[in-house]
């Protein structure tokens, strides 16, 4: 699981421990943030994480992409074999179907 899905997939508690960590800070600085200020702020720092986390995915995704070390991984034609060495016999593996003969009669 990429690490954007699982932001994703606890964005309300995410944002719920964010607020709570604002207000948390206000009481030991002794202050009251207003309503629309923890909005603005919590909805910002998870904005923030969202995009962060998203970046973090692409890169890695184009790293692998770029690298040349596929060493688990087959790729012909557009399809990837995962688990199997690029030269590996598996690989090598072809099927063909008898061929058919037709017989016309005349």
């Amino acid at each position: 699981m990429a690490v954007s899905d699982a932001v994703v997939a606890n964005l309300t508690t995410i944002y719920v421990a964010v607020i709570a960590l604002i207000k948390a800070y206000g009481l030991m600085l002794g202050k009251s943030y207003s309503g629309g200020f923890v909005l603005v702020v919590s909805t910002a720092v998870v904005g923030i994480l969202l995009v962060v986390t998203l970046a973090w995915d692409v890169s890695q995704k184009a790293t692998r992409a770029i690298s040349r070390e596929r060493s688990h991984e087959a790729c012909k034609g557009g399809i990837c074999w995962h688990g199997v060495a690029v030269k590996s016999p598996a690989s090598q593996v072809r099927f063909r179907l008898p061929q058919q003969h037709l017989h016309v009669a005349l």
